[in-house]
């Protein structure tokens, strides 16, 4: 347990305009109405907060204690709306009961990762994978798998973060501590240290 370093002074919290496209992205709603459906209140409640710029922190709270999303998140912007993926059972109609693991889904616009809600895994299937902490994301027609826990880049397509914007590249490691990075086709020698690897792509499924 982390110990509390007394006085507790409050951290720069974000204004509410900002907190509520958050609670858009995690309930997947594009509105005033449909938030406010959401969560059973009036479409004036949520024009209040806009127009005076309130954070509705029971609200916060409230959809936090049902889907376990970071209030860090949430108030600050800080971190991932959620640690790691969550797993529950299904049962089929025929009674046969498999896990399923709802993975983090996101496209990335602006080199910054922008929700997409989750993405629905059978956990036989990333096991085969080989990959317990996965995340997704959306490119166009394609969706990559991003084992999240393959921080070092080698050989492969992975999910880099260079000077704060992220993008997925194909990378091969080069003697001397140094990486060939693709660019849209054109490759650029950088050192190693100068690229912080998010994850490696293990699977890309296309739509046809």
């Amino acid at each position: 347990m982390k110990s509390c370093q007394f006085p507790i002074h409050p951290p720069e919290y974000v204004g509410g305009k900002e907190v509520i496209e958050r609670l858009m992205q995690a309930t997947n709603t594009r509105s005033n109405q449909a938030l406010a459906d959401a969560f059973g209140l009036s479409k004036s409640t949520v024009g209040t907060w806009r127009h005076r710029n309130l954070v509705p922190y029971e609200i916060v709270i409230r959809l936090h204690l049902e889907t376990g999303i970071s209030i860090r998140w949430l108030t600050l912007g800080q971190g991932e709306p959620y640690d790691g993926a969550s797993e529950y059972t299904q049962v089929s109609k025929k009674n046969e009961s498999k896990q399923i693991v709802d993975a983090d889904c996101f496209r990335i616009e602006n080199g910054q990762l922008v929700n997409q809600g989750t993405l629905a895994l059978d956990k036989a299937f990333l096991n085969e994978l080989d990959v317990i902490n996965v995340m997704a994301i959306k490119d166009g027609q394609s969706t990559f798998l991003v084992n999240k826990e393959s921080r070092q880049a080698v050989s492969g397509t992975y999910l880099v973060d260079m000077d704060g914007l992220l993008s997925l590249n194909e990378i091969q490691r080069l003697p001397g501590k140094k990486l060939a990075i693709n660019f849209n086709g054109s490759p650029l020698k950088v050192e190693e240290d100068e690229v912080k690897v998010v994850g490696r792509v293990v699977l890309m499924m296309e739509k046809k």
